[in-house]
């Protein structure tokens, strides 16, 4: 039987592979055109099916709002500079631009050395949607994607980075910028980003701006973290951002401090659903960060430490109903300045060869709350297998304390199902008995 956390994982790439094949259903209503580029066309073409531009860069320029550019297959040795290349935008998520990989195509592009596919540094409203190509900075390009210096309303969707020789998404604030966070509302969707990077300073995903979103992504191989929403020299930047149902896996070298994920340094950040193993951390809250929250979460076998939070100030953390098992060090550790973190429903057990201290660790903080969590067997389906929901017997059922936010569980279950909430990511369904009672036989009457 296949192991439960690699048919979550085997469901993602699938999704994301489905997502890049699948039809495109297009809509040509009012003016909305659509465009095919192609290694066989002309540039001088008019850019129909059966007339294709050759590249993407002069299919481009005709595009309007509502407008849909189709990629065939082939590669492509294209980059885009917003400043060199004039990048049209949409009008509203109903009538983008859109840029994609035809369907069933592959489509990849090498941007070269220096480059990013699309550089974009217009201070706009975009409502462009990227989508299903293959990336290959073939350790040349800088980046697969920089957005920096307020553009907004960018979708990357079913789309693989791999090979740049920086980090492989980076959304950036000018140093000397002094206004309040920029909302820049970008989405990154169905992504599979690995074996980027040059150095520890070099990630999956590099967000220093406010509001974006990054869903149902993998990542892994990438020579820092995975991901993070960070700004180093700015306080109270990098707020209200999003990583949910994204596995993040085998970042960074050994040894070398980093995380699968990171939440840091401004407000109202967020990670949930999520599956970290193989990192150096799997989970972080770090760095002048306040009321970040992580829930519903599963992270295993990572070298240090399963959950981490501390470091540089961080204020009002949440770590709630997650499951953390067997991480080399520590399950949860709070310290290095951490302040008022709360602590609550989380299963976390067989961390730090097997120490009972190891479980849930405090050092150098200040105010943690630590209430309804389990460190004893919880009794798992089949914790080898990283299966880890719960056996019908498992002590952390009911026992968990009711937290408004947390809805539903990892797997979309609502919480609770019995009489409190569940301890850990999975909220257990209980058997209802629907084996209807069997017909009596040789029944006889009495009068």
């Amino acid at each position: 039987m296949k192991r439960f956390l690699s048919q979550k994982i085997n469901s993602i790439i699938l999704g994301i592979l489905v997502m890049i094949s699948a039809t495109l259903f297009l809509t040509t209503n009012g003016d909305a055109t659509i465009f095919h580029v192609a290694k066989t066309g002309k540039d001088s073409n008019s850019g129909s099916e059966i007339s294709p531009f050759q590249t993407i860069k002069r299919g481009i320029k005709d595009l309007t709002a509502g407008d849909t550019l189709l990629v065939h297959a082939g590669t492509y040795a294209e980059h885009f500079f917003s400043w060199e290349t004039s990048i049209p935008n949409g009008k509203s998520w109903e009538k983008p631009i859109t840029i994609a990989a035809h369907p069933g195509d592959s489509v990849q592009i090498t941007p070269g050395g220096g480059k990013a596919f699309f550089w974009i540094t217009d201070p706009q409203a975009k409502y462009l949607v990227i989508d299903g190509f293959i990336i290959d900075g073939q350790n040349q390009a800088y980046h697969g994607f920089k957005f920096q210096s307020g553009p907004t309303h960018i979708r990357v969707q079913n789309t693989e980075i791999k090979n740049t020789k920086y980090s492989a998404i980076l959304v950036s604030i000018p140093p000397d910028y002094n206004g309040p966070s920029p909302n820049t509302y970008h989405e990154f969707i169905n992504l599979h980003v690995h074996h980027n990077g040059s150095s520890i300073k070099d990630h999956g995903f590099y967000i220093q701006s406010s509001h974006n979103l990054v869903e149902n992504g993998i990542f892994h191989h990438n020579m820092g973290n995975g991901g993070k929403f960070f700004q180093a020299s700015l306080s109270g930047v990098a707020n209200y951002n999003i990583a949910r149902n994204n596995v993040f896996h085998n970042n960074s070298q050994s040894g070398k401090w980093s995380c699968g994920l990171i939440l840091s340094s401004g407000e109202g950040n967020m990670g949930y659903n999520n599956i970290a193993y193989g990192n150096y951390a799997g989970l972080c809250i770090l760095h002048r960060v306040t009321n970040a929250r992580l829930f519903n979460n599963i992270s295993y076998e990572n070298e240090n430490y399963g959950i981490y939070v501390g470091i540089a100030s961080t204020e009002n953390s949440y770590v709630e109903n997650n499951t953390v098992y067997k991480n080399g060090v520590y399950g949860i550790f709070i310290g290095d300045d951490a302040k008022n973190t709360k602590i609550t429903n989380n299963i976390s057990y067989l961390n730090g060869n097997n120490s009972s201290d190891k479980n849930i660790g405090l050092q150098k903080q200040t105010g943690t709350i630590i209430s309804h969590n389990l460190t004893s067997d919880p009794l798992f389906q089949n914790a080898q297998e990283k299966d880890f929901r719960l056996k019908e017997k498992s002590p952390a059922i009911d026992k968990g304390e009711a937290i408004n936010l947390i809805s539903k569980d990892f797997s979309n279950t609502p919480r609770p199902q019995g009489a409190s909430y569940d301890i850990g990511a999975f909220e257990d369904i209980p058997q209802i008995d629907n084996i209807p009672p069997g017909i009596p036989q040789r029944l006889r009457l009495i009068n």
